[in-house]
């Protein structure tokens, strides 16, 4: 069992699904599939009355045909064979490992990257660093070339005078045939010694201008063969790549001859990885492969803490500022103002009561309202309106209470309801009332550890019983509509679509599908077939549900989730990004930003810290390299070693294909 679904007892994870609770929105492709155990399933019938709130109808999923399993290859290693190491010409003083800079661009203040040239410090440069994508023929280092700028400027500076000189010589000679051409046409009054006179003057300035060209020409070629000299000075790339290693730091002597960098060009790559036997017999030398690299990405810089566990977390939807609000076993309900001030507020709750879960409402919801769950079962709500004053005082606090911690909480989509869990019993609020309507009947056979409502006015639970329910909700009561069995139990916080027609369900601890709640048919998966990789924990759909957040067990990906594309139609989700916390912190919980101005995720640790990280970009999505199989190797009865070749022309994305990285490789056994 995870370190994440250990801690849900004592952090109340189960609230962070409600966390990206949404009003509306599109649905993904769809397509037909295998079945779940999904059923009617009530053990006690309640008259509910009248539908909770208005009931949208339930977006119809095309049906699709059938396609060939796809074969997948995880854990698989990139490598580059392309290295280059790049020699000092002459004999220097490294200056700079940076490259230069257009005039013009513009600087963050602070940018410690940016350094300018040691005698100009109006040419900027931008140091580099090992991983540092690089283009062929960028000037990547140079050696103090002092001396031989001199040298160059006087040639330079000799040649303009040239120059100059040449323009002098060329008008003396124009002006002195004029004279010439005047004694011509006046030959009867001129005396022949002055037309004399006047030709030599115009031999001599030609004479001169002809030795003023052959200086220029003689200025040029030193100047010529002095320019090339300067260039060896500068280390430049032969290769479309990155730096690999940087073997001279600025300030060190180069001889001629001497490696300076290394870098490593990514025009071609070879990947490589181990599967079944079986699987491998689907496949043929020379068969197309499609590449999927694994990316990780630290957070961004900012941060704020607890001073204990992040119990739970949530993003408000006022537009252009979401707010984000966790909940922390110490106590405390923080309020964090990312994309603005940074600063961060406290929710006051009573000293030594741990809160356990928050949720808040989203659009269409005209109240920005934000609920905390705490440890001795209170339950209180908070009006975040205006984000520039963060009240000290809770909107409401509920007479009625829990009698266990309150480990999970969600608004309705219209605002005006909330539903609560504490161990197997959930709660239905009416906010207006200030008071709780009624308690759902007690059906699941484990504590309920995430709950969220859907647009078609059911509620959504699941818990450690191994079992998801949809519920019918009313004004007078809930009834349990349809069961889904046969879990794996190893994600406890399992979310709904926006517009409620989907549901993440963890089928095996390798396998995440996504089911409709309609006709239970298995649309989509997430497929992790690797060794060390194990859905658990957590899975979120992002606001517009093209992302989708997965969390791993703590014994096999310490502090990493994983952001999947979602599947295409009857096909497998995509990684496209490996989120790594800062020191490997355990994950405790996770939130969607609903903002789609602001879009980010938000993650909360074991060690109590908040760190976010920005979604890909549209430019980001459907990466993939196209290979081909080159070479099928046995390595015992039960494996078999697979290579993949591909051409990268120009090293496009190198910033996407880590040496030494881990990939995912699909291979589709119906195009031979």
């Amino acid at each position: 069992m995870s370190r994440i679904r250990r801690w849900l007892p004592v952090l109340g994870l189960s609230g962070l699904a409600l966390a990206i609770a949404a009003c509306g929105g599109n649905p993904p492709a769809g397509a037909g599939g295998s079945r779940p155990a999904f059923a009617s399933n009530s053990a006690t019938a309640v008259e509910i009355g009248a539908p909770l709130y208005a009931k949208a109808a339930m977006p119809k999923i095309a049906s699709a045909v059938g396609a060939a399993d796809p074969i997948v290859m995880q854990q698989a290693t990139i490598a580059f064979d392309d290295k280059v190491q790049l020699a000092a010409q002459v004999d220097g003083v490294v200056e700079l490992i940076a490259t230069p800079l257009p005039m013009g661009t513009k600087i963050l203040p602070g940018d410690s990257t940016i350094v300018p040239h040691p005698r100009d410090p109006l040419r900027l440069h931008r140091k580099l660093r090992e991983n540092d994508p690089i283009v062929m023929d960028q000037i990547l280092a140079r050696l103090d070339e002092s001396q031989i700028a001199i040298q160059l400027e006087g040639l330079n500076l000799s040649l303009k005078a040239a120059i100059d000189g040449k323009k002098y010589s060329d008008d003396v000679v124009v002006q002195t045939q004029e004279i010439v051409d005047a004694h011509k046409r006046a030959s009867n009054s001129a005396s022949s010694i002055e037309a004399a006179t006047a030709k030599a003057q115009v031999a001599r300035a030609r004479e001169s201008v002809a030795q003023t060209v052959s200086s220029i020409a003689k200025l040029q070629g030193e100047r010529d063969v002095t320019q090339k000299r300067m260039d060896q000075y500068f280390i430049k790339s032969t290769v479309v790549g990155r730096v690999y290693k940087i073997l001279k730091n600025p300030g060190e002597f180069a001889k001629a001859g001497e490696p300076v960098l290394e870098i490593q060009g990514t025009s071609r790559f070879r990947v490589e990885g181990n599967m079944d036997v079986q699987d491998a017999s689907r496949l043929q030398l020379g068969q197309a492969a499609f590449v999927e690299p694994t990316r990780p990405f630290g957070p961004e810089p900012y941060s704020t803490k607890h001073r204990q566990a992040v119990s739970g977390v949530c993003v408000t939807s006022h537009k252009g500022r979401p707010l984000v609000v966790s909940a922390g076993l110490d106590a405390t309900a923080l309020v964090w103002d990312v994309t603005r001030t940074r600063t961060t507020n406290t929710l006051p709750h009573p000293a030594g009561v741990a809160v356990r879960c928050v949720a808040a409402t989203v659009l269409p919801c005209t109240q920005h309202l934000v609920v905390t769950g705490t440890a001795d079962g209170k339950v209180r709500i908070w009006d975040l309106g205006n984000p520039d004053q963060i009240p000290e005082k809770a909107m409401l606090e509920f007479e009625e209470m829990h009698t266990g911690p309150v480990n999970v909480a969600g608004f309705s989509p219209d605002g005006k309801y909330l539903a609560t869990a504490s161990g197997r019993d959930v709660y239905i609020w009416d906010i207006a009332a200030r008071k709780k309507l009624y308690s759902l009947p007690v059906e699941h056979k484990d504590d309920v550890t995430s709950l969220r409502f859907t647009p078609q006015c059911t509620l959504l639970t699941v818990a450690r019983d191994k079992t998801l329910r949809i519920w019918n909700l009313g004004q007078n009561g809930g009834n349990a509509e349809k069961l889904l069995e046969h879990r794996s139990g190893a994600v406890d916080i399992l979310d709904v679509s926006t517009d409620g027609s989907r549901v993440l369900f963890d089928q095996d601890p390798g396998r995440l599908d996504i089911v409709s709640l309609a006709d239970s048919r298995t649309l989509g998966s997430l497929i992790n077939t690797g060794g060390s990789l194990r859905f658990a924990g957590l899975a979120l759909f992002s606001p517009d549900d093209n992302l989708i957040l997965t969390a791993g067990s703590d014994a096999d990906s310490k502090g990493e989730l994983q952001l999947w594309e979602k599947p295409q139609m009857n096909g497998r989700g995509s990684e496209r990004r490996r989120l790594v916390t800062p020191s490997r912190a355990t994950v405790t919980c996770a939130a969607f930003s609903p903002d789609p101005e602001q879009r980010f995720v938000i993650v909360g640790t074991q060690n109590g810290g908040l760190h976010y990280w920005y979604p890909p970009s549209a430019g980001e999505m459907n990466k993939s390299w196209q290979g081909k199989i080159v070479s099928i190797t046995k390595t015992d009865s039960r494996t078999v070693n697979v290579r993949v070749e591909v051409d990268n022309p120009g090293g496009q994305s190198a910033d996407w294909l880590q040496d030494r990285g881990t990939a995912t490789v699909i291979f589709n056994p119906a195009a031979k």
